[in-house]
């Protein structure tokens, strides 16, 4: 076993070793915190313990200042499919999401994050940080986190319109571990409307493992987004904004992209393959936002460039979707100004919300030597919003893919339901 793996292997034990331990600690004070709540909450008004499906469960103190919140996320699947060429199991069901969060945070500027994954075939750390607050308006983060690409792909997986993100969320990074320096603010005399967010990471595999790195690659990276809405009420909203990676790639990594088709109870039908001799990667990605009322339009692309040694020709491959939503009991979607990512939907009604929506997204996975297949969906999307936290999720997705064995054409078809409920 050589060197270069060792030491990044060695990097996430570390890391995991730190989170176990946060865990520990935390289950270990918990019942302590409670009982004094318990026993001294007539004398000390400082402490406010609560208990909710909405929010989990909230400790928190004012004398020091301190809050400490316990919560998760289950999302539960079940798909109906009609295949074409490729074998899929007809009828399936799936625990998607299952997940427990610790979040603390220490005299107002300080917070500690550990969030874990026991779903079946995705156990792990997901977010695992610290983030300190170094102004009213930039913030440094340092741990594991989702690398600020895009706009669907930082956008909650709780929060997102359809059960499963755009096939060309496969070129984003994902999860990495890294340092994260985030800003943000308004422009001048439209301080009212105008504003703008930044955010630049240095990033390397998530948890130094290249197993978790969504193109499988042991790597050093810069990932960067910027966004800016010229207008952002609290009833209308437009929003721009682009993303860049570079990442270069260590020890002889095989580089990979593959996409399942909107579904994760459909086997992925595109797929480059562990391509090797990859020296580096450079992403780019622009996005677009408009929010009026109940109405959301949103949109995407992204061009990924590869650079390959010993005379191997350089692919590249490109993605996007666009996709329109609204919510016929008039309600409408969150944005966050502070952020530049999109919220869900809070329902005003006691029987909750319904949403309708449509996306059409594309990948293209071929170029040069390089047979990865393409694929052009179709999503047809309704949600029902019991609570903000609670919904349940019927998705249609069409699919006409070109396989990247064969590069026959398949066009299977994907019923699904999602419940959903986080706090």
């Amino acid at each position: 076993m050589s060197d270069s793996w060792i030491e990044p292997h060695r990097e996430g034990q570390v890391l995991t070793t730190a989170c176990s331990l946060s865990i520990a600690l935390a289950v270990l004070l918990l019942p302590l915190l409670v009982q004094a709540k318990v026993f001294d909450i007539v004398e000390n008004e400082s402490v406010d313990f609560d208990f909710s499906t909405r929010k989990g469960l909230r400790l928190e103190f004012s004398e020091p200042d301190f809050k400490l919140r316990l919560g998760g996320r289950l999302h539960s699947d079940i798909a109906i499919a009609k295949e074409d060429r490729t074998n899929i199991q007809r009828f399936d069901g799936d625990l998607r999401r299952a997940r427990l969060y610790l979040d603390a945070r220490v005299l107002g500027d300080l917070r500690f994050k550990v969030d874990r994954e026991f779903a079946p075939d995705r156990r792990g750390w997901r977010n695992v940080f610290v983030d300190y607050r170094l102004s009213r308006n930039a913030s440094i983060r340092v741990g594991n986190f989702v690398a600020p690409f895009g706009l669907e792909d930082i956008t909650a997986s709780n929060h997102s319109t359809f059960m499963e993100r755009g096939v060309s969320s496969a070129l984003a990074p994902s999860f990495q571990t890294g340092v994260l320096l985030k800003a943000r603010g308004k422009f001048g005399k439209w301080k009212n409307r105008h504003r703008w967010t930044a955010s630049a990471a240095w990033t390397m595999e998530p948890l130094g493992h290249a197993s978790n790195d969504r193109h499988r690659t042991e790597h050093h990276g810069f990932v960067s987004r910027l966004t800016y809405a010229p207008i952002a009420k609290k009833r209308a909203v437009v929003h721009f904004g682009s993303a860049f990676e570079y990442r270069n790639i260590r020890n002889g990594s095989r580089f990979r992209v593959s996409s399942r088709p909107e579904s994760s109870l459909i086997p992925a039908l595109l797929s480059t393959g562990g391509l090797a001799d990859v020296d580096s990667s450079i992403s780019v990605g622009v996005e677009a936002l408009a929010i009026r009322g109940p109405l959301t339009f949103q949109s995407e692309y992204v061009h990924m460039f590869l650079q390959r040694g010993r005379g191997r020709p350089d692919p590249s491959f490109e993605g996007g979707y666009v996709q329109l939503s609204y919510v016929i009991t008039g309600e409408q979607r969150r944005y966050g100004r502070s952020s530049g990512v999109l919220g869900g939907v809070r329902p005003k009604n006691a029987w909750g919300a319904v949403e309708l929506g449509v996306r059409f997204s594309t990948l293209d996975l071929n170029d040069e030597t390089v047979n990865g297949g393409s694929t052009r969906n179709w999503t047809v999307g309704l949600n029902w919003y019991l609570r903000e936290n609670i919904r349940f999720s019927a998705n249609y997705v069409s699919i006409d893919a070109k396989l990247s064995s064969t590069r026959q054409s398949d066009s299977p078809h994907v019923g699904q339901l999602r419940f959903q409920l986080f706090f």
